[in-house]
């Protein structure tokens, strides 16, 4: 999940390209922003993407991104707190950046840390190891390479466990052919709401399949991930082909003694739609809640028993498992949600997802440039 970006010292000089040109070139220079000095080997990336390098020994980088649209560009380096800028991308031009980041300050508060890898240091692992990988099928094929980088903090005036980690969080998902580097904001499970959030950077890496057979399988499972996926959602709603990609949408109301009330009639949410802040974006207005119903494929088994409201798995309820369905709500003060045709959401902070959006974690993950294969030109 993207947060609010925060910005630090930003000077940047566009130069604008020839016409012939393909795709972005986007360069510049990272500081400490007390001392001037330049800080090597810094990650700079575009978050959900598969655009990242690394700064130089004298600070510098170049990133070349190929796909028009809106990105945000993060920078981090060890002690220091993350840079981000969200940047649209739409005519063919370079940027240039002098980037100053500031040393990080943190504050632990009332809380303990957890430093010896103890018995509760193993069992908070787990339980970030399942909120973070989720129940899927494919988190059985997902693993966190530097496990013992991660250090856990528990606040007992608030009765939540935090997790923190100097560094990328690294994910190899042999499921989806990625290694992910994660970089985690903030992770908070709070015991006494029983309510678990957290959000990051991430930039993906394609792994080398050692056969085209395993590369077939990586695209049938990434395609698998990506289709009925709340990114498929977006771009769905925006392309106008909630109906040909698998979807109906409802409006449901939350009605005093009764719950949650459906509509029954199909909402066509290509109509309601209103420009966006560009070109390639567009703004959906609702209230109440959506219901989404992805018909293209069933809940799954891990979903019944791990994630599913009352879910329980057995042999009956295994031979009629019914078909994905979330629900979307806006957030309190929001009244759109602006995407792109990428399913990219300008703020995740503007809705809430639950229901088989909500199980589906890190490991059912792509990135915001994948396209399967069958649309790629």
């Amino acid at each position: 999940m993207r947060q609010q970006l925060a910005i630090f010292t930003l000077l940047f000089f566009l130069s604008f390209g020839a016409k012939a040109q393909q795709g972005y070139t986007i360069t510049g220079t990272v500081t400490d922003a007390e001392t001037g000095e330049t800080l090597p080997f810094a990650n700079v990336f575009f978050a959900e993407t598969t655009y990242g390098v690394n700064t130089n020994e004298v600070g510098q980088f170049k990133l070349k991104v190929q796909q028009p649209g809106t990105y945000d560009l993060i920078v981090r380096f060890v002690g220091y707190q993350t840079y981000g800028i969200n940047l649209r991308l739409e005519d063919n031009y370079n940027l240039s950046f002098d980037i100053a980041l500031k040393p990080e300050e943190l504050n632990l508060g009332s809380v303990t840390v957890m430093a010896n890898k103890d018995e509760n240091w193993q069992r908070y692992l787990q339980e970030f190891k399942d909120a973070f990988l989720g129940y899927s099928k494919n988190s059985s094929q997902c693993k966190i390479l530097n496990e013992e980088d991660l250090d856990f903090y528990y606040d007992r005036k608030e009765n939540a466990l935090y997790a923190y980690s100097k560094g990328p969080i690294k994910v190899e998902n042999k499921a989806l052919g990625y290694t992910i580097d994660y970089y985690l904001e903030e992770f908070k499970n709070d015991y006494s709401r029983n309510l678990n959030t957290y959000y990051g950077y991430t930039v993906f890496t394609e792994m080398e399949p050692r056969s085209k057979r395993r590369e077939r399988i990586w695209e049938e499972n990434r395609k698998r991930a990506y289709e009925g996926s709340i990114q498929h959602f977006f771009s769905s709603v925006f392309e106008g082909k909630l109906e040909e990609e698998g979807y109906i949408v409802l409006v449901a109301k939350d009605v005093t003694n009764f719950g949650r009330v459906l509509d029954p009639t199909n909402v066509n949410l290509r109509d309601s739609l209103n420009n966006g802040q560009s070109d390639l974006s567009r703004q959906l207005p609702f209230e109440n809640f959506l219901y989404v119903t992805y018909t293209k494929e069933s809940e799954t088994p891990e979903y019944v028993q791990n994630g599913k409201p009352g879910g329980k798995l057995n042999s009956a309820s295994a031979s009629r498992l019914g078909k994905q369905v979330s629900w979307i709500t806006m957030a309190e003060g929001k009244e759109v949600i602006e995407f792109e045709r990428t399913g990219y959401v300008y703020d995740p902070l503007s809705f809430y997802s639950s229901g088989y959006w909500g199980f589906e974690k890190v490991a059912d993950m792509v990135p915001i440039n994948y396209k399967p294969k069958s649309e790629e030109k």
